[in-house]
């Protein structure tokens, strides 16, 4: 009898392993499928469909508030709803902070990154700023520090600086900050994704130089800029549309910098080298174009880095 009652508890012990650990790998497997879902929707552009994963995704437990409510404020961005978009952001930052899964962390600064991008948009810098700092000093604090989107959020710290009329000395140390943050991160991963994220960096602090008229660092950050697109370019397989786009941008910016600061001849060869690419001939290349000739620095067009799922 002894023997039986044994036998019996040893079966329901591994009885009960096994299921724990059915558990552990359908859970694993059940997160991995909800991620597929997610960059699917992502992917395809289908807002409708990436709202309601979110939704379906954390009351199943697939999902945690911070990152579901981070694709939720993600879909209404995209369709034009920017008050509600700016709410769910903020509400992903709120349960990240007090969430204990650690991936939340790069949901704290994905959302972040998105409404700090937002409330400059909407012209409100001084509230982007206060925003923004504490959240890049919570991640160094964290070592979440090398991330696209913190870098990010160096660059629109940077931005509202030169928007609140801090000075150009101030503006400099955080965008050489986020420069400095990409080579590193170009060094460490040699990969594609690191080098375009660099690229679009470097676009937004140069764009932002130029609109704050501090023609110094941007002729600084478009020779960076330059330097890091002959590296791209070096690379197999790349896609020769994106080169010519940011070959585009490199020269008009450049070429704005330089006629800025009197350096009128290099600036007409910079900008007959743009006038070559088949970006100047679309609708963004023609506005920049034209902002260029006609002295307007509000004008102008800056990247946007994709988050990914």
């Amino acid at each position: 009898m002894m023997k039986q009652k044994r036998h019996w508890a040893l079966t329901m012990a591994i009885g009960a392993m096994m299921v724990l650990a059915g558990g552990c790998g359908e859970k694993k497997t059940r997160s991995g499928e909800a991620t597929q879902l997610v960059e699917a929707a992502y992917r395809q552009k289908d807002y409708r469909r990436l709202a309601a994963l979110a939704d379906s995704l954390e009351k199943s437990g697939q999902m945690t508030a911070a990152r579901a409510n981070y694709w939720r404020g993600y879909a209404c961005d995209r369709t034009k709803r920017k008050q509600e978009a700016a709410a769910y952001w903020r509400t992903s930052m709120e349960e990240a902070v007090n969430s204990t899964v650690p991936d939340d962390a790069d949901y704290y600064a994905k959302s972040a990154s998105r409404l700090a991008n937002l409330l400059c948009l909407e012209g409100d810098y001084e509230g982007a700023l206060a925003m923004a700092q504490p959240v890049v000093a919570r991640l160094e604090q964290l070592r979440r520090d090398s991330t696209s989107d913190y870098i990010n959020l160096l660059i629109y710290v940077g931005l509202c600086q030169v928007s609140t009329g801090m000075s150009e000395e101030d503006t400099r140390i955080g965008f050489y900050r986020a420069y400095e943050k990409h080579r590193q991160n170009i060094e460490k991963y040699h990969s594609d994704e690191a080098y375009k994220d660099a690229i679009a960096g470097l676009v937004n602090i140069a764009y932002y130089c130029v609109k704050a008229r501090h023609y110094e660092p941007a002729l600084y950050y478009t020779s960076n800029f330059g330097d890091l697109l002959i590296e791209y370019e070096q690379r197999p397989g790349v896609d020769t549309n994106y080169v010519d786009r940011q070959v585009g941008r490199y020269t008009i910016y450049k070429a704005w910098a330089l006629d800025r600061l009197g350096r009128k001849k290099e600036s007409k060869k910079t900008y007959e080298a743009f006038l070559a690419t088949r970006y100047s001939q679309g609708a963004e290349g023609r506005a920049l174009a034209n902002d260029f000739l006609t002295g307007n620095e509000d004008g102008g067009a800056s990247d946007e880095v994709e988050a990914v799922p």
